[in-house]
């Protein structure tokens, strides 16, 4: 078992172009029964690249997401394909999370299991499986690579009644073995036009401590879009 506590590891390594990040504890708890399902449109320096159709759904103290998302490298042309199943609790930490990617027909599966204090993967590609894992907090999100739908939970969580100080996430990357702190805060109310409209919608700064992530969401915590400036990505809702 070994433990990590960097935020980002830096791009490159294969498919992995966007997110190595990682998003203890946060803030209010969802216990309606809600569901959003939307299509997320990606872009790369103002060029579409590619999409994610996602789906969420929450009864009780059960949330279930699942996603499929496609995209073309900027640099290398690679054809990527990943799909994703995650069952969560009502704050998002997870019970069960399973990854599927297909980089140019090359085929792996990533599987997670969640104990208290403990988040364990086997990863299935060529070869041999393997497994690892890390050492947790008691409550955290999946903030996988890639999965650009998974912020829609940090978007839910964030406490717009508390404008004082920032707010903490502690975040897991299963494909990268990976976990740590998002310190998040919101900037204030922008007019930005996605999905058609123009929406006064609140601008959240997400601080790792090496990059910075911008997302905004709107007065009842819908995520509309996602901006990574660094590495010129932008990630746009567009039902």
């Amino acid at each position: 078992m070994k433990t990590r506590r960097s935020l980002l590891k830096p791009a490159g390594a294969g498919v992995l172009i966007f997110l190595g990040f990682i998003l203890p504890a946060v803030i209010g708890a969802e216990q309606n029964a809600w569901r959003d399902e939307a299509r997320f449109e990606i872009f790369v320096n103002g060029e579409e690249i590619g999409e994610e159709r996602f789906s969420i759904r929450a009864s009780g103290d059960s949330v279930n997401s699942s996603s499929t998302l496609s995209f073309k490298t900027p640099r290398s042309g690679q054809s990527v394909r990943i799909e994703t199943q995650l069952a969560a609790n009502a704050r998002f930490v997870p019970k069960n999370y399973e990854v599927r990617t297909d980089i140019n027909g090359k085929k792996g599966i990533v599987k997670g299991v969640f104990a208290p204090g403990e988040a364990s993967f086997e990863y299935l590609a060529a070869g041999k499986p393997t497994k690892s894992g890390l050492l947790v907090g008691d409550e955290y999100l999946v903030l996988d690579t890639n999965v650009f739908h998974h912020f829609v939970f940090v978007g839910r969580l964030f406490d717009l009644g508390n404008k004082e100080n920032a707010q903490s996430v502690e975040v897991v990357i299963p494909q990268e073995l990976e976990n740590g702190i998002l310190r998040i805060r919101e900037v204030g109310i922008e007019k930005i036009r996605v999905d058609g409209k123009n929406r006064e919608l609140h601008h959240l700064s997400a601080d790792s401590g090496t990059v910075q992530i911008d997302l905004w969401i709107d007065d009842k915590n819908v995520l509309y879009k996602i901006a990574l400036p660094a590495k010129g990505l932008e990630i746009v809702r567009n039902s």
